[in-house]
């Protein structure tokens, strides 16, 4: 288990406790872990096998023994005893945005609810409305949560998997055994959800590769198994897929089983058009009417075939991509080399968890040249913001911090909140003493088209506005994304030169793909950002690189790629 999995079971410790009316500060105990384990730039096994459990903080004797049971045996007595104390039905409505656990208390007491089944019969007899404090709108919200629910469990955010996969690819390319291993599918195409995980290997002895895949602790049981390939279980809840081929047909497995479907039958066909077979095995040309092996021992095998330059994993989506090569106008996608500052990061002065000069550290770790510190304002109710006077005060305390962190820039800003008419919550006065202003929306999601269109006018047509924070709203697998006119938004930022954000929070991607290759087409510049709370999301970066790379975005249509010097005198001012 990793920091993010152990994180969500103490979460899910903690709600069933508040369900029961646990002792409060067993509660708080458990979510407080939660947050810090989650935040850690180590990873808890390591932490684990130096003895140290005890040492991070909120974690005492026994918290440190269900992370080592976790860790050893994938579960803890702990877990067990509490998740067998109430219905199993329970813990799935925990799940369902707009219930917490006071909710699902309520229902389970009042109305004897203990499944998603039940709560459905609730909800379409509207006794809930009826009821002191819900009304028909709640009933209304829980309905919506349950579609989102519903529309996306059977998918889990790239991000939440990234260190489970990289865990278990270094696993298999650290055994003697197994000569190369790669992961395949939509994984490695960077889509923000995977469904299952399909990993490629080979091995002179595929039973022993397959054997050991199966013994990994990652694995909750072998649900499939053939000589070449198994199909297993995994305690994340998700599937994965081991092939075991053969040296020369690796390559054109790895192109094979990344897709995307219907990229590989496009290419296919073009492959034909030559009197080729292209397929997981590899390439071959009709000689004496009989197929003979012409490559496959790498990927580029394929596209040297057909004629095509290299296209990247990201743009395999029979979106263009092939087209563009054909041209000879493939774009050159933005790396994570090409970042140069971090322009979206929160500190304690709001809700991050570290202070403003433990982040500007971390950043500088990273090689940046600069980053902005954009604690959230007043009118973001659920958590604490800064008003006019903080804000000033917060200057000050940078330009104190600047004489002790060199090396880079720290730059002064705000992520100021939209009001629903569109104003911001920090005077033009306030706004104009600030290196970077991040706008955003946190509240009111459910406005028409229309009027959420103005509101987010208002905020790019203001001239001390430089960047529209996460613009859609959206959570991934959770929120679904506001309703606004895009051509009419992108429009208005390319002709105030206000940039739009993509996200890098694993929980938002926001922009998405599509949206990015759209403002990229509009030509309004982009910045891509972490939106960290604490030192380990500045590590969320790559996961904003690689949604910029599927909307075909280049370091040119990125402003935090710029060096300090050029930032700042290209920034809207």
């Amino acid at each position: 288990m990793d920091n993010i999995e152990i994180a969500k079971l103490f979460n899910e410790i903690a709600d069933i406790l508040e369900i029961k009316n646990a002792d409060h500060f067993r509660i708080t105990a458990y979510r407080r872990a939660a947050q810090v384990i989650e935040s850690l730039t180590q990873d808890i096994k390591d932490i684990y096998q130096a003895g140290h459990l005890e040492n991070i903080p909120g974690v005492g004797k026994n918290l440190a023994k269900h992370i080592s049971d976790l860790i050893t045996k994938g579960k803890s007595a702990e877990l067990t005893s509490v998740r067998s104390s109430i219905p199993a039905g329970l813990l799935e409505l925990l799940n369902i945005n707009n219930l917490g656990p006071k909710k699902v208390k309520f229902l389970s007491k009042k109305f004897n609810i203990k499944s998603l089944a039940g709560l459905k019969k609730l909800l379409a007899s509207h006794k809930l409305s009826l009821q002191k404090g819900w009304g028909i709108k709640s009933e209304q919200n829980i309905s919506e949560g349950i579609r989102l629910y519903q529309k996306f469990s059977e998918r889990v955010p790239l991000g939440e998997v990234d260190g489970l996969v990289n865990k278990i690819l270094t696993e298999l390319r650290h055994y003697p055994k197994i000569d190369r291993a790669e992961i395949c599918g939509s994984f490695r195409r960077s889509r923000e959800t995977v469904g299952d995980l399909d990993f490629l290997v080979t091995a002179k002895n595929p039973d022993e590769a397959i054997k050991f895949f199966c013994s990994l602790p990652g694995i909750s049981k072998v649900l499939s198994k053939g000589p070449t390939k198994v199909n297993v279980l995994l305690k994340r809840g998700l599937e994965a897929d081991l092939r075991v081929v053969k040296p020369e047909s690796f390559g054109a497995a790895l192109y094979y089983f990344t897709g995307s479907k219907a990229h590989n039958i496009a290419t296919r066909k073009m492959g034909i058009a030559r009197g080729l077979k292209i397929n997981e095995y590899g390439v071959y040309k009709k000689v004496n009417g009989k197929f003979k092996k012409i490559g496959g021992h790498e990927e580029m095998d394929i596209f040297r075939a057909i004629d095509l330059p290299w296209i990247p994993p990201e743009m395999r989506e029979n979106l263009g991509e092939i087209e563009a090569a054909q041209k000879g106008t493939l774009p050159k996608l933005i790396t994570q080399e090409d970042i140069r500052g971090d322009l979206h990061i929160h500190s304690t002065w709001s809700d991050g968890r570290e202070s403003i000069l433990t982040m500007a550290q971390a950043a500088r770790q990273l090689g940046y040249e600069y980053m902005a510190i954009t604690d959230h304002t007043v009118t973001v109710g659920v958590v604490h913001g800064l008003r006019a006077q903080e804000v000033l005060r917060q200057l000050k305390e940078i330009e104190k911090i600047k004489q002790k962190v060199k090396g880079i820039r720290i730059l002064s800003g705000s992520e100021v909140d939209i009001r629903k008419d569109g104003s911001l919550d920090l005077p033009d006065s306030i706004l104009s003493k600030l290196d970077v202003v991040l706008a955003s929306v946190h509240a009111s999601f459910k406005m028409s088209k229309t009027e959420m269109t103005k509101r987010l006018l208002k905020a790019i047509q203001n001239p001390y506005v430089h960047i529209i924070g996460h613009p859609s709203t959206r959570e991934i697998n959770h929120r679904e994304p506001i309703e606004i006119d895009w051509d009419v938004i992108l429009r208005a930022a390319q002709k105030s030169k206000t940039a739009l954000e993509i996200n890098a929070s694993w929980k938002r991607l926001d922009l998405n793909d599509v949206q990015a290759r759209m403002a990229k087409n509009f030509g309004v510049k982009l910045v891509i950002s972490t939106d960290s709370h604490n030192t380990a999301e500045l590590n969320n970066m790559k996961l904003g690189i690689t949604t910029a790379r599927r909307g075909w975005i280049e370091a040119k249509d990125v402003l935090n790629s710029l060096s300090l010097a050029k930032f700042l005198k290209i920034k809207k001012s």
